[in-house]
């Protein structure tokens, strides 16, 4: 707010500098008046009704903390804040609060590394938004201090956070270089780690400290390990060399007892391992038992691609003859010939197939569904031309039948006016050999509806 206007000359200013809020505590007196009732100046320690202004400026703003109106004005009091003539001493109280809730996030924004900073940070803006903002250039201040230090925090919490995860990951490589053999590699490998965690950026000191301990301490281990090795050089070396001898007498055992050779590589595979966490059984030893070793394994390797050639071969012909087959079992389908020869011919094929042999995972199914969908084509065929002559047949014997009890009924008629015993005996015998023949045909049509299903 601007100035107070008090339209009374004698109204005056007093003014002192506050270095806590930046701006000036002021007093403004007016109002006064003498015995005959006429404006005067104030003056201290005199009955003069006069009225006072107490608040402070900030450049040329006013914020008013109490009015004593003057006695010409009704004399009430007149407060801008809960806090009345406190107002100035709690300004003071809260600026100092918010200055060292600057400090506090400041200190975590710049050098906090736990878990939980956004928390504390949450609980100061807590603490910061419970006081009150007495729109000082001081408040401002603290104000752009304070929403700086969030501002600082997010990224350097998140890098920390990246930074701690992917050193996290180096670390976790640990243990797998425990289980290296050679010292030599294993000492490579453990510096190799702290090369990575020294090109990642911090995770904050305790962290960036705990994951250099933690390969230290491999280092150590790696370290102690070939000491206990050193101390220890003949005895390993004697369990080494024992340890390669029955490898490749293992080795030897698989080579001459081939069944599977995808297994039989796997095994192979497995003892090579076991080969290199042997150890050393001296650089001569190792030498001469690499040798005998290696030899197994390529005599090995050797009969696998010799075996695996001859089967890819055998695929091979077998691909070729099956195809053949296909070809001629469509050709033959094509005639539409379901003759004896043709049919004998297609029963062979399946003879001539099996003896093909296997073709391989890629292609046996594949060729055989071809096969089968071309034989199906044919026994269809010769199926539906049998279906069509038992169809004709079938016809035919039913009208006969049809035609033969006619021929009973017509009899029976007749025996009902025979005129002699002689002529009904007749008719009898005529009824008894149709109703055979009725009887046979009825076998017969029941014999070809079978079929034609």
């Amino acid at each position: 707010m601007n100035r107070p206007e008090f339209n009374d000359k004698y109204a005056k200013e007093r003014a002192r500098e506050h270095k806590a809020f930046q701006g000036k505590v002021v007093e403004i007196f007016y109002g006064a008046k003498d015995a005959e009732g006429n404006p005067t100046e104030t003056r201290e320690g005199v009955d003069d009704g006069h009225g006072r202004w107490y608040g402070i400026r900030c450049g040329e703003d006013y914020t008013m903390f109490v009015w004593e109106h003057s006695r010409d004005e009704g004399g009430e009091v007149e407060y801008g804040t809960e806090y009345g003539y406190d107002a100035v001493k709690v300004m003071e109280s809260q600026l100092e609060e918010k200055r060292q809730l600057c400090l506090k996030a400041e200190e975590i924004a710049r050098t906090y590394e736990g878990d939980d900073g956004e928390e504390k940070l949450q609980e100061l803006r807590g603490s910061w938004d419970a006081l009150k903002d007495w729109g000082t250039p001081k408040d401002a201040e603290l104000s752009r201090r304070f929403e700086k230090a969030f501002a600082e925090y997010a990224p350097r919490a998140e890098a920390i956070k990246t930074n701690k995860a992917s050193k996290q990951a180096v670390v976790d490589k640990i243990e797998s270089i425990r289980s290296i053999v050679s010292f030599k590699e294993a000492r490579e490998a453990a510096r190799g780690l702290l090369n990575e965690l020294d090109e990642i950026g911090s995770a904050g000191d305790e962290n960036d400290d705990l994951f250099r301990k933690q390969v230290r301490d491999l280092q150590k281990d790696i370290e102690k390990r070939f000491q206990e090795y050193r101390d220890n050089i003949e005895t390993n070396r004697a369990a080494a060399k024992e340890k390669k001898e029955q490898i490749i007498t293992s080795s030897r055992n698989i080579l001459a007892n081939v069944s599977n050779w995808k297994a039989a590589g796997d095994q192979l595979n497995g003892l090579f391992t076991d080969w290199k966490a042997a150890g050393s059984a001296g650089h001569d030893e190792d030498d001469a038992l690499w040798a005998q070793f290696n030899a197994v394994r390529d005599e090995f390797y050797a009969k696998r691609k010799q075996f695996f050639n001859e089967r890819n071969e055998k695929f091979k012909k077998s691909i070729e003859t099956k195809n053949a087959l296909i070809e001629e079992a469509r050709t033959i389908s094509e005639t539409k010939d379901y003759g004896r020869e043709n049919t004998e011919r297609m029963k062979k094929l399946d003879v001539e197939w099996k003896a093909a042999g296997y073709s391989g995972k890629d292609e046996n199914d594949k060729l055989w569904e071809e096969f089968s969908a071309v034989k199906e084509t044919f026994w269809d065929g010769k199926k539906a031309l049998a279906n069509a002559k038992f169809q004709e047949e079938l016809d035919e014997k039913t009208a006969q039948m049809e035609n033969l009890k006619k021929q009973v009924e017509d009899l029976e008629y007749r025996i009902t006016i025979a005129e002699t015993p002689s002529m009904r005996e007749g008719f009898e015998k005529d009824i008894y050999i149709k109703k055979s023949q009725i009887n046979d045909l009825e076998d017969r049509i029941s014999a070809l509806r079978d079929r034609i299903r």
